[in-house]
């Protein structure tokens, strides 16, 4: 199954209330999706042009992206009237051609968008999975299906779809800061940086800079997307510290510099590579007094700009919000504990 001008839906983290869904955007601007945008709480459908080998690649790529899947049936709810509607649903369900062979395995999973939902789980899984079995003579295999079908349940309609991709949980999980062969502490985490990289639009192939790299977290990320990879720290122990964490990654081929500098002279920097510009900046300046001895960060980002391609993403966090002369098309808050709170900033180049 390979649909176009279809429907994707992307059930999201609830980590946080607004860059599970920034990240979508952001995804659907890397791959050059049109389309419309229903959003139901933290399950977004797009309506677009789409094929399952973007869905799979879309939630490979996200930090906050759990599922992707193609919607293929939808069913109105009836004014709230749960034995009306469960008929029509399951009458509907036995025309359906369902997207699974019959040498495969298959599940039926219920997810209720609202905690009040009056519609019985249990019941439908028993019930679609019963009418799946019977049309496709596939077996059922709840421990590890093959395919599994996804019935999402929201205020008035009721979605049927297959899982075309799962994010890798076991990634970001084994792959935290202090788990890495060189660690710091203060490392923003690896699902977060993969965030932040993505809301910088970059593209497999294109050229991602971090002028204050620490320990290399936002490379890492990045160079797992297929980026090349161009750093700098003022700390020589951490740009050390960087190489040996992308070495250990297997990343060392997406790298075309990183170096003890400090970012004030990043056009100079470039320039010794004979790259003129680049094509997306994400980095975590210092925060606190140590900011105080490495010059003030407004003039620093003035330069750090410079080499930044019109109409491509500076983003960054830090302890406050700061004013660039730039246009500043997204801004999201995050409490990190109760004396951190880092501010996301998503400036765009004109």
């Amino acid at each position: 199954m390979n649909l176009k001008n279809t429907k994707a839906g992307f059930l999201l983290s609830a980590e946080h209330e607004k860059l599970p869904i920034a990240e979508l955007n952001a995804l659907i601007d890397i791959f050059s999706l049109g389309g419309n945008l229903n959003c139901f709480k933290n399950y977004v459908i797009l309506e677009s042009s789409i094929s399952e080998e973007i869905i799979k690649k879309m939630v490979k790529r996200g930090g906050y992206t759990n599922e992707g899947h193609v919607i293929f049936s939808e069913s109105s709810i009836i004014n709230q009237n749960v034995d009306e509607t469960l008929d029509n649903f399951f009458k509907s369900s036995e025309t359906l051609d369902f997207p699974v062979e019959r040498d495969e395995t298959f599940a039926v999973r219920v997810l209720k968008l609202e905690k009040e939902s009056p519609f019985n789980s249990m019941e439908i899984e028993r019930k679609l999975g019963g009418i799946i079995k019977k049309k496709t003579s596939a077996q059922v295999s709840l421990k590890n299906p093959s395919k599994t079908v996804k019935v999402v349940i929201s205020n008035d309609t009721m979605y049927t779809g297959i899982v075309i991709e799962k994010r890798d949980v076991e990634y970001f999980q084994n792959n935290r800061p202090h788990l890495r062969a060189y660690f710091h502490p203060g490392c923003i985490m690896p699902k977060l940086a993969r965030c932040l990289v993505n809301l910088s639009r970059v593209k497999e192939g294109e050229i991602v800079l971090d002028p204050f790299c620490g320990t290399g977290g936002f490379l890492i990320e990045a160079g797992f997307l297929g980026c090349k990879l161009i750093g700098s720290d003022i700390d020589e122990q951490m740009v050390n510290g960087a190489l040996l964490n992308l070495n250990t990654y297997d990343l060392s081929k997406q790298v075309i510099s990183i170096k003890h500098s400090d970012a004030k002279n990043v056009s100079k920097y470039l320039e010794d590579l004979k790259i003129e510009k680049i094509d997306g900046i994400v980095t975590d300046p210092p925060y606190g007094i140590s900011t105080s001895k490495k010059g003030d960060m407004l003039e620093i980002f003035e330069k750090i700009v410079d080499v930044l391609k019109d109409n491509d993403y500076l983003v960054f966090a830090a302890p406050n919000r700061m004013e660039l002369d730039l246009n500043l098309v997204e801004f999201y808050e995050m409490r990190v504990h109760k004396s951190l709170t880092r501010y996301i900033h998503v400036y765009r180049k004109n």
